[in-house]
């Protein structure tokens, strides 16, 4: 997981649930202590109801004089009790148990309440008319007249609070659910707003790398406009490293100018293959010399190249070079702008078409084509015999030849190579062409905008 907006996003989900989860936990078991103390006091109340409505009557028992209020004790089996007993023996109850009567054993058994439909032919056979969940309290109460204590009991049908219960539980569960389904999207937008910097420094650093910008030049936040100054600074550090290395190259060809000058002045006119070789290392020297030199003084060559004009020039120059050759140009597009200089990009062009001449056997096809939004496409294939596996690998190897039979010094798709992918930030590859059958060479550039 690399993306920093995912870790950030689930990270922040992770603990969105937990932090629901536990409250929704910690409501349910208040809502529920809540409700039973409720229910508990409520059946208190009643039992004080039933207390002060309960009378001695004149043969020593107890008459509860008035009711107690709530309808489900005249309901049979309703869940909803009321009992009055001296000792172990029943005084009075309610008309809602009906013909059963609270003992010790039922108390004991945890408060659930088992009614035995006692008529029947066939006594060993108990059919349970109802069973439920009672909660039941209890009071000793003194009496004039009366030695021993009195005892109360009323008992409850614990399923109503705890209908209570479910309910508010499930409407939590659906408040917690679209609670946390809220704060995810709230996250989701946060992460996706506070990234939004990074994307614009991605796309400020295209500029730059395709030459519509020289450093980061947007406004930025606090937080992120120092990495923003970072890079600026790494630009200019790379900027001057560049112009050293390219110091160099001109002093280099500077110093080598006058020996070669001294080797072609001593070499007989005769030697024709010397002084042909002196010519192209002369050559060779002045223009990268003269390059140097342009740039050494700010006249940078860089510029955006519209690469189909530039194709259909180089094009022109191969139809006289090789006038057997049938050069093709497929291109679905007008004009496609490319940053760099020119005479590397005719580099890049005229090594691999001459490949293409010398190694083809009558036939190229170019084609120029967008590659998404950001590269262009530059596909060169020809009809020659291609190249395996091993010589693909080994090919863009400074002075690898696969014909030394061929004129050449091998450093031909080594330079197209370091040109597209060092200066350019391109991508060179190799395959068999499908098309003609020979080598097919790939090559990626960075669109520029247009001119």
């Amino acid at each position: 997981m690399n993306s920093l907006a995912v870790r950030l996003f689930f990270s922040a989900t992770i603990w969105i649930f937990f932090t629901l989860i536990s409250a929704g936990l910690l409501l349910s078991d208040l809502n529920e202590k809540t409700n039973f103390e409720a229910f508990d006091d409520r059946l208190n109340l009643l039992l004080e109801t039933l207390i002060g409505a309960s009378r001695v009557d004149s043969s020593d028992g107890i008459t509860v004089v008035s009711t107690i209020g709530d309808p489900r004790f005249f309901q049979p089996y309703s869940g909803w009790y009321w009992q009055v007993n001296n000792g172990t023996e029943t005084l009075v109850r309610s008309r809602s148990m009906w013909d059963q009567v609270f003992t010790s054993d039922k108390r004991l058994i945890g408060g659930r309440s088992q009614f035995i439909n006692s008529v029947g032919k066939d006594l060993q056979e108990e059919t349970f008319i109802e069973t439920k969940k009672l909660h039941i309290i209890e009071r000793n109460i003194s009496f004039p007249g009366i030695n021993s204590p009195i005892t109360f009991i009323v008992s409850g049908d614990t399923e109503e609070y705890k209908q209570n219960i479910n309910k508010f539980n499930k409407l939590l569960s659906i408040i917690l659910f679209i609670l946390g389904m809220g704060l995810m999207i709230a996250v989701f937008l946060q992460v996706k707003f506070g990234l939004l910097p990074l994307n614009k420094i991605k796309a400020s650093l295209f500029k730059v790398r395709n030459g519509d910008e020289q450093k980061l030049v947007d406004p930025y936040p606090l937080e992120v406009q120092p990495l923003a100054s970072e890079i600026n600074e790494l630009l200019d550090h790379n900027s001057k490293i560049i112009d050293r290395a390219k110091t160099h190259v001109g002093n280099l060809a500077h110093v080598l100018k006058t020996p070669l000058a001294v080797i072609s002045n001593e070499v007989k006119n005769e030697d024709s293959i010397m002084k042909n070789q002196v010519s192209l290392m002369k050559r060779h020297i002045d223009r990268y010399l003269k390059k140097a030199h342009l740039e050494s003084v700010g006249k940078s060559s860089k510029e955006k190249v519209d690469i189909i004009t530039l194709m259909k020039k180089m094009i022109s120059i191969f139809h006289k070079l090789y006038p057997d050759f049938d050069i093709l140009l497929n291109s679905k597009i007008s004009k496609a702008y490319v940053f760099g200089s020119m005479d590397d990009i005719e580099e890049v062009i005229g090594n691999v078409i001459e490949n293409s001449c010398k190694y083809g056997k009558g036939r190229i096809i170019i084609e120029i084509n967008t590659h998404g939004k950001q590269e262009l496409e530059l596909v060169i294939c020809d009809d020659g015999s291609g190249l395996t596996v091993e010589e693909m690998n080994k090919v863009f190897a400074r002075g690898f030849r696969i014909d030394e039979q061929k004129s050449g010094t091998g450093l031909g798709l080594n330079i197209v190579k370091d040109i597209v992918e060092t200066y350019m930030k391109g991508k060179v590859n190799l395959k068999k062409s499908k098309k003609l059958g020979g080598l097919e060479v790939n090559i990626l550039f960075p669109l520029s905008t247009s001119k």
